[in-house]
């Protein structure tokens, strides 16, 4: 494999363990997924191979944070950019590592209802606590929203809780009428996780008007705006993964009523949260984990972005560094 370069990367780390043997997890499934869901990076050495070692200090990094789930193989964890073979490895390992300490999301996207449905049913049999997928779509070809719905049919009958991710990657246009009607016809799409358009606008009117039939709105786009997220009524973040200890820090004092304290914590933070997704994207973000001690390699899978320089990465920490994440 083309070797990976990553300003952090370590030429030998020493912790990697295999994932081979794992064991499977029965997490309860959790009725009300609730809070702050930090979205798994896929930590690699600088040969492109799965760092387990990191991804486990990846893990508890996340749950002594605070945070109250996990979603793995998400667009933020360069889930689209592994073969299956090292999504069926990744999910095994993270489950059998959680070990139903917290609920875990395991991402399926994959254009083939038949394909995702199939990734849906080793993660439940392993312990997940829900599925979480785009609509199908594959390069410029765009289901109607009649054939969107026989995906969500045909992933219904796994009988694990669905997380709807309405995507600007995607390009489909997830109107609400449609979305409050298809919650309310597949018993199992029970969240949305909005990243499209002016998504407060949008969560307000999705719980205005979609009844019984959905639990919850969570907030994407990084989290920069989770306090007016937390406003509208969304049930909880899944922000990038490099600070969980912030992200539950406001969600506590969103939850305690705390609006004003909230906001003066999460401001300068939020400068480096809009940074990242709109400046430094792709994952790039990960050496903030290197520099936070946590992963042996910032590497993402090739091609690498062409704006991953030092430059680039070290304005990053500049930003990390004027909010007080790093030293």
């Amino acid at each position: 494999m083309a070797a990976l370069t990553g300003r952090g990367c370590e030429p030998a780390p020493q912790h990697k363990a295999s994932p081979s043997g794992a064991a499977s997890t029965t997490t309860e499934t959790r009725d009300m997924l609730k809070g702050v869901y930090p979205i798994l990076a896929t930590c690699f050495d600088a040969d492109g191979a799965i760092d387990y070692g990191s991804q486990k200090r990846l893990i508890e990094f996340c749950l002594d944070g605070g945070a109250h789930g996990l979603v793995m193989l998400a667009n933020a964890s360069e889930g689209h950019l592994l073969s299956e073979e090292e999504k069926r490895s990744l999910t095994e390992f993270g489950l059998r590592e959680v070990a139903g300490r917290a609920p875990v999301i395991v991402t399926v996207n994959h254009p083939s209802a038949s394909a995702a449905s199939s990734m849906a049913v080793f993660a439940r049999d392993l312990g997940a606590s829900a599925a979480m997928m785009l609509p199908p779509f594959f390069g410029r070809w765009r289901p109607g929203l009649d054939e969107i719905r026989r995906y969500f049919e045909i992933l219904d009958a796994v009988g694990l809780p669905l997380v709807v991710q309405d995507h600007a990657l995607s390009d489909l246009n997830l109107p609400v009428p449609f979305l409050v009607e298809l919650a309310n016809s597949v018993p199992h799409i029970e969240y949305l996780k909005l990243e499209s358009g002016n998504i407060i606008h949008k969560a307000r009117r999705l719980l205005a008007t979609s009844g019984d039939g959905l639990k919850g709105v969570f907030g994407g786009n990084s989290g920069v705006f989770l306090p007016e997220e937390h406003d509208a009524g969304c049930r909880g973040t899944m922000p990038a993964c490099y600070m969980p200890d912030v992200f539950r820090k406001t969600w506590d004092l969103l939850q305690s009523g705390d609006r004003d304290e909230a906001l003066d914590y999460f401001a300068p933070f939020s400068r480096l949260a809009a940074y990242e997704k709109d400046v430094c994207n792709r994952c790039v973000w990960k050496e903030l984990l290197v520099a936070r001690g946590i992963i042996a390699c910032g590497a993402v899978r090739e091609p690498r972005p062409a704006f991953a320089d030092n430059w680039q990465i070290e304005q990053l920490m500049g930003v990390a560094r004027s909010c007080g994440l790093i030293g």
